[in-house]
């Protein structure tokens, strides 16, 4: 049995994370993870509204409707919490970006989780885990300033909350030491969705991570699918794996089988970086993913300092847009997000299949690795 400290700060049997990946809210696939002994991750990058400069205000997906995000949330806790209520070690928590665009919304989002937590046992007992990402851990601190609508010091007002922020650098991961982060969430390059201009690849990162925040525990992600790659983050140092695509191709989850298929018949080499709606994005590559690609390319002569590039209406209308090809089964015209690690999946289990394979494998190739010692 393999044991870290992610099981003590996580209360699971298993040392996995569900990435939070939109444009869905992941609920039965988060359900299915916290039941299978991970830890799943509800998506609320959908339920509220981003403010763009010079665009205004818009929606990501029409998939949540106008309803308030803290409605929305609530209901999807609700349905984890139903998913999960005849397994009482099942632990889940809630991805939110943090965005510069987003955070009206996620300020709403943190709130309700804090209010949840606080009035609901059940609740308190399962949903354990505040995941946000894409954006600065500081402002919800308590050394950022005085609390306010959008300034939630959420350790503070819920000391028992274990909070993780991903960061795509050594950088980012330092300011979430100073923001005093539970935990960090390094994620390299090869991941899916949203990821950073720099092409800092994951076997760089985390180690170095790991180094620059000891003793903070650190969870790899970017390129993560079965027990050999748990393996490979064990041995950088890192406490655990958080996996995105390879839950995406799984029996449970939201998304389309096209989009399933899409990933199991795509090699190392069909996922492309361009920019998304807030910031780089991976896709699967397809026509849509092309076009976005060249809009990225068009807009800017030097990727790698992070300038804004392409049209900002082009970029929205290519991917916030192309989700209505999605929903249409056009699946060619979607933009399809997936990480590097498309190329290492090959099937699509159920999830208490793939843990129980990632974990098995995984023994065994320590076991393995012991036989090289002499």
């Amino acid at each position: 049995m393999i044991r870290t400290r992610f099981h003590d700060l996580f209360q699971t049997r298993l040392p996995i994370i569900q990435a939070g990946m939109g444009p869905y809210d992941t609920t039965k696939l988060a359900g299915a993870v916290a039941r299978a002994g991970a830890l799943g991750l509800i998506s609320t990058v959908g339920m509220g509204s981003f403010e763009m400069p010079g665009i205004g205000r818009f929606q990501y997906s029409a998939i949540f409707g106008d309803l308030p995000p803290e409605v929305l949330l609530s209901r999807s806790i609700d349905r984890v919490l139903t998913a999960v209520k005849d397994v009482p070690e099942a632990r889940f928590g809630v991805n939110i970006p943090v965005s510069e665009e987003f955070i009206p919304t996620a300020s709403r989002l943190i709130r309700c989780v804090i209010d949840r937590v606080k009035r609901d046992a059940e609740a308190k007992e399962k949903l354990r885990v505040i995941v946000t990402s894409a954006g600065d851990p500081l402002r919800w601190s308590k050394g950022f300033g005085p609390p306010s609508s959008e300034s939630i010091p959420l350790k503070e007002e819920l000391p028992e909350i274990v909070w993780v922020h991903v960061v795509p650098s050594v950088r980012a991961a330092l300011r979430s030491v100073r923001a005093e982060v539970d935990v960090i969430v390094a994620s390299g390059r090869e991941g899916g969705a949203h990821c950073s201009w720099r092409d800092t690849s994951t076997l760089v990162l985390v180690p170095e991570v790991v180094r620059r925040v000891a003793p903070l525990p650190v969870v790899a992600a970017g390129g993560f699918s079965d027990g050999v790659s748990l393996v490979a983050a064990l041995a950088m140092g890192a406490i655990g794996i958080q996996m995105g695509t390879r839950f995406i191709a799984t029996r449970e989850s939201e998304f389309e089988e096209a989009w399933k298929e899409a990933i199991v018949k795509s090699t190392e080499e069909d996922s492309l970086v361009a920019r998304g709606f807030f910031g780089p994005m991976r896709f699967i590559r397809n026509s849509r993913a092309l076009k976005l690609v060249d809009a990225t390319v068009r807009g800017s002569p030097d990727l790698y300092k992070g300038n804004p590039c392409g049209s900002t209406r082009e970029i929205l209308d290519l991917e916030v847009g192309g989700l209505a090809n999605l929903f249409e089964g056009r699946i060619d015209e979607a933009p399809l997000l997936g990480g590097a690690v498309v190329g290492r999946i090959h099937d699509i289990p159920t999830v208490e299949e793939l843990c129980h394979r990632i974990m098995e494998e995984a023994e065994a190739q320590i076991r393995s690795l012991q036989t090289l010692l002499v």
